[in-house]
């Protein structure tokens, strides 16, 4: 399955927040004095994962969009929202288990999509009430992302 540009595109804007926002985190360790490989190995595995989640979830919603079956399109979106959770879980279990992992810096990244995407409605680069689906806000399927 070749992924479409949308995905690409809104994937590389999820990628660029993703990517400042653990920038930003890591500096305020930093002036805090708080800084170590462990910070920052749990920062950028952070972000990679919450960029592959939210890649992932627009596979998936392709993927769907290409079925005729709107029952099993509903149990495919169910069970990728369930493992991509169960993923972000284990590695915040990971994160908080293993002492060189920092679990705050683990899981500040995978908040920061969200924040993306709320930082690109406010500037005016998605509209948040648009006509309907797909109307070019990303996350807001209901799924809660």
């Amino acid at each position: 399955m070749k992924l479409q540009p949308a995905v690409k595109k809104e994937t590389a804007h999820i990628a660029a927040g993703t990517a400042v926002g653990v920038a930003a985190m890591l500096a305020v360790f930093a002036l805090i004095g708080r800084m170590s490989w462990g910070v920052a190995v749990s920062g950028v595995l952070g972000g990679a994962l919450a960029v592959a989640n939210f890649l992932l979830l627009g596979v998936t919603v392709q993927r769907i969009a290409n079925q005729d079956d709107e029952g099993r399109g509903r149990k495919m979106m169910q069970f990728s929202y369930n493992m991509r959770m169960l993923v972000m879980v284990l590695w915040l279990i990971l994160a908080v288990a293993a002492p060189f992992f920092n679990w705050v810096a683990a899981l500040i990244p995978l908040l920061l999509p969200r924040l993306t995407i709320a930082v690109m409605q406010l500037t005016g680069h998605y509209k948040k009430d648009g006509p309907g689906p797909g109307s070019g806000a990303p996350g807001e399927s209901g799924e809660g992302e």
